[in-house]
């Protein structure tokens, strides 16, 4: 029981296709596990080495990644403070963006670019992504703490009306919150 296991943990002997119990083991947490793969999603056409299981450790482990990378902006904001944005600006941004590519485990990177482009999200795309660029930019060619302040808060603001174009009536909601706000 353990030598079969093993091998098929290892992805069975002479590369033939991997089996647990006489079921196919095609992914790293079936295999781990000693469970069958279990039939992926139809939504899913990206990576097709890859099972569902392995989509969404992949996706966890891009998401958790990506708050580490923003967490430890925190680290280089005595940089910002004397003049120096770039570190600072790169691991927020770079969190950033990997927190939104990580969804591409999921959905696959074709279909994650097609909702990005599909009307209902193009403006929330392109004040996330236009943040992002305004962000780099004010923090390697203006060097300028101040500016990049201003860029990761607009960022942080884009990242948030682009999250919540994926929620049904999420843009209204806060649309109608903020108008609510200001009224006061």
């Amino acid at each position: 029981w353990y030598a079969s296991r093993a091998a098929a943990i290892m992805g069975g002997a002479g590369g033939a296709a991997a089996e647990v119990d006489g079921a196919p083991a095609s992914s790293v947490f079936s295999r781990l596990m000693g469970k069958p793969a279990k039939p992926e999603p139809w939504f899913v056409r990206w990576a097709p080495q890859l099972s569902w299981e392995d989509r969404v450790l992949g996706f966890l482990g891009c998401l958790v990644v990506s708050w580490a990378l923003t967490a430890s902006s925190v680290f280089s904001y005595h940089l910002l403070l004397v003049g120096e944005p770039g570190p600072f600006a790169t691991r927020y941004t770079l969190g950033n963006v990997l927190a939104v590519a990580s969804s591409s485990f999921l959905v696959g990177p074709q279909q994650q670019i097609r909702q990005m482009l599909d009307p209902s999200r193009i403006v929330a795309s392109s004040l996330y992504f236009g943040s992002i660029l305004a962000t780099l930019t004010a923090a390697f060619l203006l060097r300028s703490a101040e500016l990049v302040l201003a860029c990761i808060c607009l960022q942080f603001c884009a990242m948030l009306y682009y999250g919540l174009s994926y929620i049904p009536y999420g843009k209204q909601l806060i649309g109608r919150a903020c108008k609510w706000v200001l009224s006061r």
